[in-house]
């Protein structure tokens, strides 16, 4: 793992801090990557009015601590206001640049070091992250079709290589398969576990084997575990890959936008392997420059996000993701029972989304429920393969009461719909 490390710093230092655009071959001072598309512009998804359930998000907000430490963030006093005597800056003021309080809550959450954790935008920038520090000129990564494909993107318009595994049978292909396609040249493995969109669970064993052989494979490939679900697991204990780290260069991306409530505040984390985490610590959006582990950065986590989840990391929020998971799984049974009942059988889910095949197209299913103000993913957005299902979030019961209600009024044969805007071009 040390010359992982020392390779990456290398690779860090000398492709990506001096640009503005990373890239893994081609022109990339344009902007432009070598591979991929830049999306096509759609209209923003109108924040009234429509039944969302196209994003995953919780219908069930977030800890109640969460808006009280934000309204005492933003009571705290000014230079207009007088002198800040207890030294506690609000929002006229710079966040933290290392997330000192923050990286130190969110690793004894874990009994981790803070070594082993950089709080960061959301899982979104830590994919980001992850494609700068270990992609490169003969460094390939290493997905399943079909699955979460923000990774894929920000890749392919890096101009780097991207190899995929097959869907097996219409479904995620199985880590014997991707284990399969490992050799020296990948520099990244990203795999998420529950899956998205199908909703599907390795079991620890399952994901240790995984790690190990991919070890044995390629000592200097990182492997990436997208836990952005975890929390919404019923299984005891939970499959988490946060033990692995410690003998593997493995990363674990965290969220606080799905079971915690907090979309809006764009924040999550990574826990790592200590020599990866000090590379990522040099490639954070907010970095000012020196050489790469070093955390000189201006502060890429708000203080209203900073915030929200310093009042929440203890017990009572704790036990308010607990009660997320026994009232999503609870919804999430009701949502299969009724779809069931209308002739659709989801895909069994572990997540807070189903993953249904609707025997017709899933576009057309999309459109026609976006004129009805309803929104959900069309299946296709994924992978040709899904383009007679879609994905639907787990709501409330009143959402999901205008979903099935909307639903079992469809016609397939009706034609197809009037275009409706896109939910999101990557997917999610």
């Amino acid at each position: 793992m040390l010359a992982l490390a020392a390779a990456a710093r290398k690779a860090a230092g000398a492709a990506f801090l001096s640009a503005a655009v990373f890239g893994c071959g081609g022109d990339s001072s344009s902007g432009q990557a070598s591979q991929g598309q830049e999306p096509t512009p759609e209209p923003g998804i109108p924040a009234e009015g429509y039944v969302r359930l196209a994003f995953n998000e919780s219908p069930f907000g977030p800890p109640p601590a969460a808006p009280a430490a934000i309204e005492s963030l933003l009571d705290r006093p000014s230079a207009m206001s007088g002198p800040d005597t207890a030294f506690l800056p609000g929002i006229n003021r710079y966040p933290d640049f290392l997330n000192t309080a923050l990286t130190k809550l969110i690793a004894a959450r874990h009994s981790l070091s803070t070594r082993h954790v950089v709080p960061c935008c959301g899982i979104s920038e830590l994919l980001y992250m992850c494609c700068r520090a270990f992609l490169g000129p003969g460094r390939s990564l290493l997905v399943r079709e079909g699955s979460f494909p923000l990774p894929v993107w920000y890749a392919e318009q890096g101009g780097c290589e991207v190899r995929k595994v097959p869907l097996r049978g219409g479904r995620a292909a199985d880590p014997e398969a991707m284990l399969g396609a490992v050799d020296g040249t990948t520099g990244l493995v990203y795999i998420a576990n529950p899956d998205n969109p199908e909703g599907s669970l390795l079991s620890a064993g399952d994901l240790e084997t995984f790690v190990e052989q991919v070890y044995r494979r390629s000592p200097q490939t990182a492997v990436l575990v997208d836990e952005a679900y975890m929390e919404y697991v019923l299984r005891e204990p939970r499959p988490e890959a946060i033990p692995l780290v410690f003998r593997y260069p493995v990363l674990v991306g965290r969220t606080f936008s799905k079971a915690w409530g907090m979309a809006g505040l764009r924040a999550g984390y990574v826990v790592g392997n200590e020599e990866l985490i000090l590379i990522l610590n040099g490639l954070l959006s907010g970095y000012i420059g020196g050489d790469p582990g070093w955390r000189m950065f201006e502060g890429n986590v708000n203080r209203i996000a900073a915030a929200a989840i310093e009042g929440v990391l203890n017990a009572e929020g704790f036990a308010f993701v607990d009660s997320v998971r026994e009232r999503n799984a609870a919804l999430r049974s009701y949502l299969a029972g009724s779809l069931a009942g209308l002739g659709f059988e989801s895909l069994p889910s572990e997540a807070s989304f189903l993953f249904v095949p609707i025997g017709s197209d899933g576009e057309d299913l999309r459109r026609w429920l976006c004129g009805r103000n309803v929104l959900v993913q069309a299946g296709a957005s994924f992978h040709p393969a899904y383009a007679d299902r879609i994905r639907v979030s787990v709501g409330s019961r009143e959402e999901l009461d205008a979903f099935l209600e909307a639903l079992s009024a469809y016609d397939p044969s009706a034609g197809r719909p009037p275009s409706c805007f896109r939910v999101f071009y990557h997917g999610i």
